[in-house]
């Protein structure tokens, strides 16, 4: 099989998707590395923080409010907002005031 064979059956946007994060039913799989607390702190105590906050994101992915998506938002209100001015100097030459 040739290079040229391969390109042909690849679709021109297959690349795109690589590098997405791995969700298992909507939630972050990273965030099941919380489970590895217990194994610090063994008790069921920590078993149930830790599955209600899975089940909190899994609650919020059905919403549309994935861990990417409040990570955004977040960024978004901490940069304030936008302020849309002019120099100190565009209005003393270019308009007549």
């Amino acid at each position: 099989m040739s290079s040229n064979a391969t390109k042909e059956e690849l679709s021109p946007g297959f690349w795109r998707y690589a590098s997405r994060l791995l969700n298992v039913y909507g939630i972050p799989a990273p965030l099941f590395l919380l489970y590895m607390a217990w194994f610090r702190f063994p008790s069921f105590l920590t078993i149930y923080v830790v599955t209600g906050i899975i089940a909190g994101f899994r609650l919020l992915s059905y919403f549309g409010w994935t861990l990417q998506v409040l990570c955004a938002r977040v960024v978004y209100l901490l940069q304030g907002t936008k302020l849309s001015g002019r120099p100190w100097w565009y209005r003393r030459f270019m308009d007549d005031e």
